[in-house]
């Protein structure tokens, strides 16, 4: 309960400024003319009265916070709020309307009397000139003060309060504490601008300053236009202040053109070198900023470009619209979307129809479509792909154009397996053949083409052949056996119970090839 005595407590006290406000703002204007001097005051009252309402808002929250039904406190900061408003809109136009009447033309905070007479009958309206903010930083003061002293500070038609006023207006952070312990009276101009100049128009400081800042430019990761445009503006702006502080920067080429070339992206800095080269004489330093920013200019126009495409809006050149989702290939003018199998919209790998297909024959449809045969898209081969691998054999290709490999029949451990291996890849490949002599049991001699493989795992001979050249012998234990032949139009079982031995007595030559095996 305390606390909510001690928040309306101080809640009242912010009121009675309201009031105490108010009271003066009806007496300036009772006034026929206000002077400049008490314009000044009335900004300055203002300025004091405009943060009241930060302390009045934090303590009304507090209230409402605090008390059971809220509803009486909404509607007393609703009346403080009106009366505020009431007073700054009012403050305000006093200080427009008896300006406008002094001068017929208001600049920005400034009232410059030297445009008056060049303006006094003409209805042209210049420009508003803002004032120069000054933090405290050295990189700034230079032109802080130039633009102070020519808009203000020599401006001989402005009093000393008034020049005091703008001075404090232009200050901000550590540069504003240092004027800060000073009266506000007109005397005191001389004084305020005395202890900044001592304070930051320090030779020295001012010079190591800006060394330190061309020293300290960030360096470049990336190309970019933005960065490019710093390091420009950076040297710039510092060689000028430097310039001023009388140093001989006109004889610094090679050494600014050395630190930052430094600080350039490889790219950059690799078109600089061959740029260098291809000149006669040593480079200067404007010939270095100006290969800078047509690099800056060059990498604006390729990033508005990307980003117009990222959008995806397309570029029209007569009849024809080039967008950012047309093939790369020139042999194929559908939509990555457009699916070679059905042309519908989507990809390969999403189509029914092709996953319906025999895996051979999407293997194949899949090598004439060009797409990746592991990620089933098209624009880059499988080498290039970062995709993932068939999740069956870990190899690299998709899943749907996976075969299986030889398998042994479970339970049947003696069987042989004989088989055509057909490469996952669904390469085409041509083995060698060669014309054979083979005698049979009578010593007569039998031609015969033999396919010469050295992968084979089983030898394996038509009936008809075994027929002519041996007697056919049943296996030594009777059992029958199994071969699996693999061929490019699927897989064929046999069964088979015999053995052939198979004498091979001469080799001819191959009079199809010219070989001799």
């Amino acid at each position: 309960m305390s606390d909510i005595k001690s928040l309306i407590k101080k809640r009242a006290s912010i009121k009675a400024k309201l009031t105490q406000f108010s009271s003066y703002l009806n007496v300036a204007k009772s006034c026929e003319q206000l002077s400049e001097v008490q314009i000044v005051e009335v900004e300055y009252r203002l300025n004091i009265f405009e943060n009241l309402y930060d302390k009045y808002d934090m303590l009304q929250t507090d209230i409402e916070e605090t008390v059971d039904d809220p509803s009486e406190q909404y509607a007393e900061r609703e009346e403080f709020e009106k009366q505020y408003y009431t007073l700054v809109a009012a403050a305000r136009q006093l200080i427009s309307s008896t300006r406008n009447q002094a001068s017929g033309n208001s600049i920005s905070e400034v009232d410059v009397s030297c445009y008056k007479h060049a303006h006094k009958h003409n209805s042209i309206r210049l420009p508003k000139i803002d004032l120069p903010k000054f933090s405290g930083g050295y990189h700034d003061w230079l032109e802080f003060r130039d633009t102070f002293i020519s808009i203000i500070h020599n401006n001989n038609s402005i009093d000393n309060i008034n020049k005091l006023h703008y001075l404090r207006a232009s200050l901000r952070g550590s540069a504003s504490l240092i004027i800060d312990n000073l009266d506000f009276r007109s005397d005191n101009y001389d004084a305020a601008w005395k202890l900044l100049c001592d304070r930051y128009d320090n030779k020295r400081l001012l010079v190591n300053n800006h060394v330190q800042s061309l020293f300290s430019v960030q360096s470049i990761s990336k190309e970019s236009s933005k960065s490019l445009r710093h390091i420009v503006d950076t040297t710039n702006k510092n060689l000028r202040a430097l310039s001023t502080l009388g140093q001989p920067v006109e004889y610094w080429d090679t050494l600014i053109i050395y630190i930052m070339a430094c600080k350039l992206d490889q790219v950059t800095n690799r078109e600089w070198e061959e740029h260098r080269n291809s000149l006669s004489e040593p480079p200067t330093l404007a010939v270095f900023i100006e290969f800078i920013s047509n690099r800056a200019d060059l990498l604006e126009t390729l990033e508005e470009s990307k980003s117009l495409f990222s959008k995806g809006e397309g570029v029209h050149v007569g009849n024809i619209k080039y967008n950012k989702h047309s093939s790369a290939s020139s042999e194929n003018s559908r939509s990555p979307l457009s699916c070679p199998m059905c042309q519908k919209d989507h990809f390969i790998f999403q189509c029914e129809k092709f996953k319906s297909l025999p895996v051979q024959s999407r293997i194949s449809k899949a090598q004439n479509s060009n797409v990746c045969l592991n990620c089933l898209r098209p624009g880059h081969n499988v080498y290039k792909c970062k995709m993932g691998h068939c999740k069956y054999c870990r190899e690299k290709h998709n899943t749907l154009l996976h075969f299986d490999r030889d398998t042994i029949i479970p339970n049947q451990p003696s069987s042989t397996l004989a088989s055509v291996n057909h490469l996952s890849s669904s390469r085409v490949v041509l083995l060698s053949t060669a014309l054979v002599n083979v005698s049979d049991a009578e010593g007569n001699l039998h031609t015969a083409r033999v396919l010469l493989d050295n992968g084979s795992t089983a030898n394996l001979i038509s009936k008809d052949l075994a027929r002519r050249i041996v007697k056919v012998l049943p296996g030594r234990d009777g059992i029958a056996r199994v071969a699996d032949i693999r061929t490019r139009k699927g897989v064929i079982r046999r069964a088979f119970n015999t053995i052939c031995p198979l004498p091979v007595a001469t080799v001819v030559e191959d009079t199809s090839t010219g070989g001799v095996c």
